[in-house]
């Protein structure tokens, strides 16, 4: 790829970035509560970019989150990109563990699926264990019995989730 060609898409990817803060900015000022989703392990994620999409949730501050692994199912585009690139096992591995948290197939040249698998509890730890989050889902829940409820079963899934991943990724 040529310099100029490298240049469009950085300055493309500026553009859509800063759209997406620009329209959670005017979400907030509306009242529109925003929960991000974000994906990783896609094609062309390296260890950089995940931390750059970390620290974009946390500039953008959404209500809440939500995590999830690339998952090449059969059939689809990802999938056969995936096998002609080597970048999925030859036993197709897992998408789902037997707890039924979400695994890492894909594994790339510069991230493999560890990295991949182990970022996603990174993450939300690096989003929701901020001082700023924790006061502002305090108060929250001292203003609604309701979302004093949701909060405390959300947290309670949440670590149920980090105990059943035991920080390792099924093999």
């Amino acid at each position: 790829m040529r310099q100029r060609d490298r240049d469009r898409l950085a300055d493309a990817e500026f553009i859509r970035v800063e759209r997406a803060r620009q329209f959670t900015e005017d979400c907030r000022d509306l009242g529109i509560t925003i929960h991000g989703t974000f994906i990783l392990g896609l094609p062309g994620e390296t260890a950089q970019t995940i931390k750059d999409t970390i620290q974009f949730a946390k500039d953008i501050n959404p209500h809440s989150l939500q995590v999830s692994i690339a998952a090449p199912y059969p059939g689809t585009a990802l999938y056969r990109q995936a096998r002609e690139n080597g970048w999925l096992p030859e036993d197709d591995a897992t998408l789902i563990d037997e707890h039924g948290i979400q695994a890492a197939a894909l594994s790339y040249p510069n991230l493999n699926r560890t990295e991949i698998y182990d970022s996603v509890e990174d993450f939300y730890k690096q989003f929701y264990f901020r001082a700023g989050k924790i006061a502002e889902m305090s108060a929250e829940m001292l203003r609604s019995p309701e979302m004093m409820r949701r909060r405390l079963r959300e947290g309670a899934e949440f670590v149920r989730f980090l105990r059943h991943r035991g920080g390792e990724q099924p093999a």
